[in-house]
């Protein structure tokens, strides 16, 4: 029997689930060897720290974040492996149709900039550091927007802190495991 573990109790889920055992864990403790994992409404660092979980588990689990619409464009920008939905009518099914996106692949000059994001400049800052002109910056953050799906100049500010938390976080799992 396929299992489900929920983070957050969901009584609409566990109604709509023949053939699946739905079980509700706290924290971020993955027993037996669950297909999926359900989050409602997590924070990001509880999100953080469950794809930890789930890399130290080693299971192929699918990581379902079930959020408020207008976070749901920020979270699949940041964590493409994840599965995120919206929260209406949701059903088994749902959580398993991954879209398989693609993760989203950044030139050498769009990482550099999404670095120095991560530090909070301003356009002018940010030219002067880079060495480009203020008109350049705006367009590549406007192309590095598109690119991630994102709304906001803020947004993408928290993009480039999370991408550089995760980029260090995994850095230091690899550290870990030599």
């Amino acid at each position: 029997m396929r299992e489900i573990i929920l983070r957050t109790d969901i009584p609409s889920l566990r109604e709509y689930s023949p053939g699946y055992k739905v079980r509700e864990l706290s924290g971020h403790v993955i027993e037996g060897k669950p297909s999926a994992i359900v989050m409602f409404q997590p924070s990001i660092g509880e999100i953080i720290e469950e794809i930890r979980a789930i890399e130290k588990s080693g299971f192929d689990i699918v990581l379902a974040i079930i959020a408020e619409e207008y976070r749901r464009v920020f979270l699949e920008a940041v964590f493409p492996d994840a599965n995120v939905l919206d929260g209406n009518n949701i059903t088994i099914p749902m959580l398993f149709n991954h879209k398989n996106r693609r993760k989203i692949r950044f030139t050498d000059e769009e990482k550099r900039i999404l670095h120095e994001l991560a530090y909070g400049l301003s356009g002018k800052e940010l030219s002067l550091r880079l060495g480009m002109s203020e008109r350049s910056v705006r367009r590549m953050k406007e192309k590095l927007m598109r690119k991630t799906g994102l709304l906001s100049s803020g947004q993408l500010m928290l993009y480039a802190l999370l991408e550089a938390e995760l980029n260090t976080r995994s850095s230091l799992h690899i550290l870990d495991k030599v």
